[in-house]
């Protein structure tokens, strides 16, 4: 086990592979559900609708494009 600080937050945290937090990681979760609800809904929607509509960062939509 590492310890180590989240990406996001900041905070230290042991860990073996992740790069977040426990409440991160579940954020993230979080805002990915929302997103996928989202498009499935609405597949040709743009990033910006995407952020418009749910909330979500541009910079944790574009991570989940890159996933």
């Amino acid at each position: 086990m590492l310890l180590c600080n989240c990406d996001t937050c900041g905070r230290l945290f042991l860990t073996k592979w992740v790069a977040r937090c426990t409440s991160c990681s579940q954020l993230v979760l979080n805002e990915s559900n929302k997103v996928k609800d989202f498009v499935r809904t609405h597949p040709r929607a743009t990033i910006i609708e995407i952020y418009h509509q749910t909330g979500v960062s541009l910079q944790t939509i574009k991570e989940l494009m890159r996933a």
